[in-house]
């Protein structure tokens, strides 16, 4: 069950299109389950109250392996089919969309593909967004800011 609030939390940190986002959230069930702060704030492994840049790339690591259906080392529109078909969400939406929309913003080397070094290392835009001091770290009170501005809304 963690892995599919994950799935949203590693989708909202590395694309800029919320409405993409949002969209795929709700083809997986997800969509009003968690806001973007509360899908930030779960990647606080050590449960410390504060979200580091490190929590955020282990915690896509953890689901870079759940959504690698194949095992192949690579993320591909098959593996998102598959996700889909496993949890009867296929009717939600198009797969191919959301794929697309993801490869957009993390296949950096446009082989139709996204590697773990390209998922785990992406860009973290809701990270850099909610990390207003720009230390490197989430705390509570930037996770409020988060949660009370307007673009984080579900």
């Amino acid at each position: 069950m963690r892995w599919l609030m994950l799935l949203p939390m590693a989708a909202l940190c590395t694309t800029a299109c919320a409405a993409g986002i949002l969209r795929t959230a709700d083809s997986l069930g997800t969509a009003g389950r968690h806001d973007p702060a509360q899908l930030l704030q779960e990647a606080d492994a050590n449960g410390d109250g504060k979200i580091t840049k490190a929590e955020l790339t282990q915690a896509r690591d953890r689901l870079f392996t759940r959504l690698d259906r194949n095992g192949d080392g690579y993320l591909t529109q098959d593996d998102f089919q598959r996700r889909l078909l496993s949890r009867r969400a296929g009717a939600g939406g198009d797969s191919g969309d959301r794929y697309a929309g993801m490869a957009a913003v993390l296949d950096k080397d446009g082989d139709g593909r996204i590697s773990r070094t390209e998922f785990v290392n992406g860009p973290a835009k809701l990270f850099d967004r909610a990390d207003t001091n720009h230390d490197g770290t989430v705390d509570a009170k930037e996770l409020a800011a988060l949660r009370a501005s307007p673009a984080a809304r579900p």
